[in-house]
């Protein structure tokens, strides 16, 4: 299994060589400042759960066992054969070109960011909400990011595609506990989808397999194609009209103990590919949420769209 962590790491290390940045965001601040301690984990070694670990244990934290989850899945060989003839979008589905601002070829780090840190008390509230409505935190999240971003997209009726991490630790382990044991599902969502109708999509998505037919079909390639190969199947992925506008990842919920300084507080960020719009992320630490979005490095007016998306996503968020 050390040897699939490898694989994983050399699709990112093949992006890299593509020209785009994999560094991992994370940003850790002090409540009554506006100063920000950034940091980027190369994707090529770690996931984002694995990222915010290896930070958390250079500061003091005591981390035994990372967040592990379990997707039981029916079969991987409907979902497997999807990805393989690449038949998974849908005629309304919104592509590259509906949200593709510019026409300058990203070469370097995104710069605009925007971040939000909800109180205990609205985090609190948050997830009661979503309980009491048998909703996860992640899908109610993406409702209202989705949201957010529709209005910059050429056609904002349409079906977005979205990247959603999946953690594979307690089915997938490696050597390195930090190290990348991470796959992904697509959903696609309509402007008029609920909450609970995005719940739903991922829920069957993960029931199918398509977190593991992903990632079984990264590594499956992974073994027979070179560095060099690999370049030229992300090169040849990106002409087509096809992708998913960004990935939204959350980390999850994080208590680390007395030993950490309640003073604190952390954000988290997914990279930005070429191709997308935007990296959007979120963590719960010490019982406090925060929300995280970059976007694509050479979008116009990025500062002033990625304010925008953030007061956008983080006023309905907490209107709730």
């Amino acid at each position: 299994m050390h040897n699939h962590a490898r694989i994983a790491g050399n699709w990112f290390r093949a992006a890299e060589a593509t020209g785009d940045d994999m560094g991992i965001r994370y940003g850790r601040g002090e409540f009554g400042s506006d100063e920000i301690e950034w940091s980027w984990i190369p994707h090529a070694d770690c996931d984002g759960i694995g990222g915010f670990a290896r930070l958390l244990r250079r500061h003091g934290s005591e981390l035994s066992r990372l967040p592990a989850t379990s997707h039981p899945t029916r079969s991987i060989f409907g979902p497997l054969w999807k990805l393989w003839r690449n038949t998974g979008t849908t005629p309304d589905c919104a592509g590259r070109n509906d949200w593709n601002l510019q026409q300058e070829t990203r070469t370097n780090r995104p710069t605009a960011v925007a971040w939000k840190v909800f109180s205990e008390a609205t985090t609190t509230r948050i997830r009661q909400h979503c309980r009491s409505h048998a909703l996860s935190v992640n899908s109610y999240l993406l409702k209202h990011l989705d949201q957010a971003v529709r209005p910059s997209i050429h056609k904002p009726e349409a079906r977005i595609p979205w990247m959603i991490p999946v953690n594979l630790r307690g089915s997938v382990r490696h050597a390195d506990d930090t190290a990348n044991h991470v796959s992904y599902v697509t959903p696609r969502i309509h402007a008029t989808d609920t909450a609970s109708t995005i719940h739903h999509q991922i829920h069957q998505r993960l029931k199918h397999g398509e977190h593991r037919a992903n990632y079984l079909l990264m590594i499956g390639l992974g073994k027979v194609l070179s560095l060099e190969s690999m370049i030229q199947l992300i090169h040849r992925d990106r002409q087509k009209p096809a992708g998913n506008i960004g990935a939204f990842s959350n980390l999850g919920n994080w208590q680390s103990g007395t030993s950490v300084d309640r003073r604190h507080f952390w954000l988290f960020c997914p990279p930005v590919a070429q191709g997308q719009l935007l990296g959007a992320g979120c963590v719960t630490y010490q019982g406090r949420l925060s929300l995280t979005l970059q976007t694509q490095a050479s979008l116009p007016a990025k500062p002033a769209l990625a304010k925008q998306w953030m007061q956008r996503w983080s006023n309905a968020v907490e209107a709730t």
